[in-house]
């Protein structure tokens, strides 16, 4: 239940609360768009990119370039220095991560968010 209630907070700060579509099979409405910049991690890492998300999903942003999708780990905001939501154990796997600046597009936040960019298959 824990994970389920870190899962619903992190979908909700990253959208800044906006609400999914009414009916369950319905497609959303919009997407967000979310500007990654001075990113830092393993060789080859952009330092910087676009990325969407659509409404109500999980912690995966689509790189607008269709290449790969960033898996959020980590998001700590740095107005308020309060971390928004950690992954138990992420730091700990061995995974090359990526750690990112974002100012969040609905309010403003300035945040630090560290993932995993997977390619898409």
């Amino acid at each position: 239940m824990k994970v389920t209630r870190v899962v619903c907070a992190l979908a909700l700060s990253l959208t800044g609360g906006v609400g999914v579509a009414t009916s369950a099979w319905a497609a959303p409405s919009s997407t967000l768009t979310y500007n990654l910049a001075g990113c830092t991690g393993p060789s080859g890492t952009p330092t910087a990119f676009d990325a969407t998300k659509q409404p109500g999903g999980a912690a995966a942003l689509h790189l607008t370039d269709g290449s790969a999708i960033f898996v959020l780990m980590m998001a700590y905001n740095t107005d308020t220095n309060a971390v928004l939501f950690s992954t138990p154990g992420f730091q700990n796997n061995g995974l090359p991560t990526v750690t990112c600046h974002l100012t969040q597009p609905t309010t403003g936040a300035h945040l630090v968010v560290t993932g995993l960019i997977t390619p898409v298959e």
